[in-house]
């Protein structure tokens, strides 16, 4: 008997995780390269994700997915400033370098092609909603919990772009002197 579609499809993202790690396949292996690593034939990862972008979009989402949870539950614990902080050292940590180039790799195919990369975009929201959470908690409005967590998302995300493009210590130190000037974001500020 045959398993639904839906769950051979977790089952090779779980093989794609086994196989490859967070960062999924590299960029130099071929769909034909990546089936024969994983033992399969590379039509089923076609019928599964399409195409490699789409296999990448898929390892990409299911790896920020648990990111997510992990920033999340140590997130409930930090302020607003400690969350971005703890979030620019997990993603800006060398061993998540590959995933960070694939990351904007997709980001800039989803710029041409918006609606192939619809959900992946869409999940994009998930980070910035963990961070507006922070914000809310640090006593922002709801507002300005959005704002903020806008524009942590985005400078975070720019940061780490600046980051692979220019290699420098003055990325890291540049990315410390933004998190610490949100403090005049949050609650720290509001109740002196």
């Amino acid at each position: 008997m045959r398993s639904p579609i839906g769950e051979g499809r977790e089952r090779l993202l779980q093989a794609l995780f086994d196989e490859f790690g967070e960062n999924g396949p590299g960029a130099n292996l071929s769909m034909r390269q990546v089936a024969e690593r994983l033992g399969v034939h590379h039509t089923l990862l076609t019928y599964h994700f399409g195409s490699r972008p789409g296999l990448l979009r898929a390892v990409l989402s299911e790896a920020r997915r648990r990111d997510n949870l992990v920033i999340a539950a140590a997130g409930d614990e930090l302020g607003f400033e400690a969350l971005c902080r703890a979030i620019w050292n997990f993603y800006s940590d060398p061993a998540h370098e590959d995933r960070i180039r694939a990351f904007f790799h997709l980001v800039g195919l989803a710029v041409y092609e918006h609606d192939v990369f619809h959900e992946f975009v869409a999940d994009l929201d998930d980070l910035a909603h963990i961070l507006e959470a922070a914000a809310l908690r640090d006593g922002a409005t709801p507002a300005q919990a959005e704002q903020q967590s806008i524009i942590a998302t985005s400078c975070l995300r720019g940061l780490l772009l600046q980051r692979l493009l220019t290699p420098t210590a003055e990325i890291g130190a540049a990315a410390e002197r933004f998190i610490t000037s949100l403090g005049a974001f949050t609650g720290e500020s509001r109740s002196s």
